[in-house]
């Protein structure tokens, strides 16, 4: 079943489907970088039939039938190959909507290792009750959007489809934990703070890098907003900020021809030269040397 997009538009959902490749089959191809809207709280991919092989951050993965994939809003993805046979569907929960589903349920260091290990692969079992639960959201916009309602009843319609869709992606979370089991601990104050504050890097680590800026956007010190990040992750929030702008630096320099100043520009260094000596700094060599490595 195809879902229409203008039926999504018009119940303004909180998530989109898109089956790929589309119908003119340009969708997804060989060499194709995506970038991801930061409005996005994840993206899932999930491969219905045939392959694909992707490089997201730095690391490659290949993604085959009944698998799933999921990944962040910053950053690239990288398509290398894609087989024939090849069908998916992408599934793009709102960040406003996905967060309080996932933080409600998972400390910091469980988000992390999902994040880390971001593929699932399913049984039998498992892919038909996915496919199931989607198909169920499918037939269910479809049918009512060609129904006339007044805004009463379109309002009560978007909400018994929002409550689908989160039971959808609990289900989702449910199989990648039976597959993959991860010690849950019940989130705290701290995990709330260390989450706003990936959402927020995220969303500001190309014109932003100082901490003081994430420690003020939750009206906290530095030192203790410090102590917090580092106390739940092992890393401090320099370094995750530091981790941010060096693995764009790498994306962009690896993935794209723009110039290394309009790399520098584009994640607010005053000056090409000092974008390369922070990347050298990290890295061990230039952005010149890195292209040319890659």
């Amino acid at each position: 079943m195809m879902l229409e997009n203008n039926s999504q538009e018009s119940l303004q959902l909180p998530f989109e489907f898109h089956y790929v490749p589309d119908l003119d089959d340009t969708f997804i191809q060989p060499g194709d970088i995506v970038s991801i809207d930061n409005s996005l709280g994840m993206v899932i991919c999930l491969c219905t039939k045939g392959s694909i092989d992707i490089k997201s951050g730095l690391n490659d993965y290949s993604i085959k039938e009944k698998e799933m994939f999921f990944y962040s809003p910053a950053g690239f993805l990288r398509v290398f190959n894609v087989s024939e046979d090849f069908t998916g569907l992408l599934i793009k929960p709102k960040l406003d909507f996905i967060l309080p589903l996932i933080s409600n349920l998972l400390n910091v260091r469980s988000q992390m290792y999902i994040r880390d290990n971001p593929k699932l692969t399913m049984t039998d079992e498992q892919y038909e009750y996915i496919s199931g639960l989607l198909s169920s959201i499918e037939e269910r916009i479809n049918h009512e959007i060609s129904s006339e309602m007044d805004e009463r009843r379109r309002m009560v319609l978007t909400e018994l489809i929002k409550s689908q869709a989160s039971t959808l992606f609990y289900e989702i979370l449910n199989q990648y934990l039976i597959n993959q089991p991860i010690e849950l601990s019940a989130p705290d104050r701290n995990d709330e703070i260390m989450q706003k504050f990936i959402v927020s890097l995220d969303k500001h680590y190309r014109m932003e890098r100082n901490v003081a800026f994430y420690a003020a956007e939750q009206c906290l010190s530095y030192s203790y907003f410090s102590e917090i990040i580092k106390s739940k992750t092992g890393v401090t929030a320099l370094k995750w900020i530091i981790s941010r702008v060096i693995i764009d630096s790498k994306q962009m320099l690896e993935f794209t021809n723009i110039s290394i100043k309009e790399i520098a520009d584009s994640l607010n260094f005053p000056t090409q030269t000092f974008f390369g000596k922070y990347f050298k700094q990290y890295v061990g060599i230039s952005p010149k040397e890195y292209r040319k490595r890659c």
